[in-house]
C-alpha cells in the first residue's frame, strides 16, 4: 500500500473516531443540559413553594399581631370607659349626704354595720362625718344602743368618713366601716362585668 494511502487512511479513521468524540461529547452535553435544566426547575419550584409559604407564614404572622393590638386597644378604651363610670358614680356619691334620702340611708349603713355585733363590756366609738352627727345621735337613742348592752359607747367626728359610720371598738382593736364609698370599694370587681354589659353589650 502506498504511502498516500496509508495517511488517507489514518486521517479517514481519526476523522471518524473525532466525529464519534464530538458527537458522544455534544450528547452527554445535552443530557447535562437537560438535566440541569430539569434540576433548575425543580429548584425554582421548591423556592417558588417556600417563598409562598413563607409569605403565608408572614401573612398570618401579621394578621394574629394586627388583631392581638386591636383586642388589646379595645380591651384598654373599655377598661376606661368603665372606670369613668365608677368616676362619676363616686362624683355622684359625693353629693348624696346632701339629697332627702341621705338619712334613711345612714340608718340602714348604721343598722348594718351593728347588725350582730356584741358590744357588751367594750368601749366603743362611733365615727361619723361632722354633718351626721346628729343623725347618730338620734339613731343610737331610737335604738337604745347606749348602757350597758352596747358597751360604753361615743360619738366622734371624722373627716376621713364621708358617709355611713366606722365603728371602733376598744381603741380600734376591732373596727367595722360601713360607708357608701366602702361598700362600692367592695362592689366595684362585681360590678364591672354587669357596667361592661350594659355598656357594651357584651361581657365586658
Amino acid at each position: 500500500m502506498a504511502l498516500d494511502d496509508i495517511l488517507k487512511s489514518l486521517e479517514a479513521e481519526a476523522a471518524g473516531q473525532g466525529a464519534d468524540i464530538i458527537a458522544r461529547a455534544e450528547n452527554q452535553a445535552a443530557r447535562i443540559i437537560a438535566e440541569a435544566k430539569e434540576d433548575s426547575e425543580k429548584i425554582l419550584e421548591a423556592s417558588k413553594e417556600a417563598a409562598a409559604r413563607n409569605l403565608r407564614s408572614q401573612e398570618a404572622k401579621i394578621l394574629l399581631e394586627a388583631r392581638f393590638k386591636t383586642k388589646k386597644q379595645t380591651a384598654k378604651v373599655k377598661e376606661e370607659l368603665i372606670n369613668k363610670v365608677f368616676t362619676r358614680a363616686e362624683e355622684l356619691m359625693a353629693s348624696f349626704p346632701d339629697h332627702p334620702e341621705y338619712e334613711d340611708v345612714f340608718k340602714h349603713l348604721a343598722l348594718e354595720a351593728f347588725q350582730g355585733k356584741d358590744l357588751s363590756g367594750s368601749e366603743s366609738t362611733i365615727m361619723v362625718n361632722q354633718r351626721d352627727v346628729g343623725l347618730a345621735e338620734s339613731f343610737i337613742t331610737s335604738k337604745n344602743m347606749s348602757g350597758t348592752t352596747f358597751g360604753n359607747m361615743r360619738i366622734s367626728e371624722s373627716d376621713e368618713i364621708k358617709s355611713g359610720i366606722s365603728i371602733n371598738v376598744d381603741g380600734g382593736r376591732k373596727t367595722c366601716l360601713n360607708t357608701l364609698e366602702s361598700r362600692l370599694a367592695k362592689a366595684k370587681q362585681l360590678l364591672r362585668t354587669s357596667v361592661g354589659k350594659v355598656l357594651f353589650n357584651d361581657d365586658g
